[in-house]
């Protein structure tokens, strides 16, 4: 027996509620990259927000922009990628452990 559509629409809504309540939890966790060995550390919420940006003054040379640049760059990638696993945990939840790939849905 096949499912009815008014099911089929129910269950649709249900999931689209659950992805939104994950959304804005994403909105309120976050994770931290770092590089340098903590000279620069890039805060990032699940959303992919970048949060803050501290760098360690002792670093700050001019001399040395280039290698700043470059910590700066390596810390917010480390921290966007600990996002988006954060993210794909939190989707999975919802579908049953099953790997999402929604387009558009990040």
């Amino acid at each position: 027996m096949t499912p009815n559509i008014g099911e089929l629409l129910q269950s649709a809504q249900q999931l689209q509620q659950k992805l939104g309540q994950v959304q804005e939890e994403l909105g309120r966790k976050s994770v931290e990259g770092s590089a340098g060995g903590g000279m620069v550390v890039a805060v990032v919420n699940g959303r992919q927000q970048l949060l803050s940006l501290r760098i360690e003054p002792s670093i700050i040379d001019p001399q040395e922009l280039e290698m700043m640049q470059d910590l700066v760059v390596a810390a917010v990638n480390q921290a966007l990628t600990k996002a988006g696993e954060l993210a794909r945990e939190e989707m999975s939840k919802i579908a049953g452990g099953l790997p999402l790939k929604i387009p558009g849905l990040f």
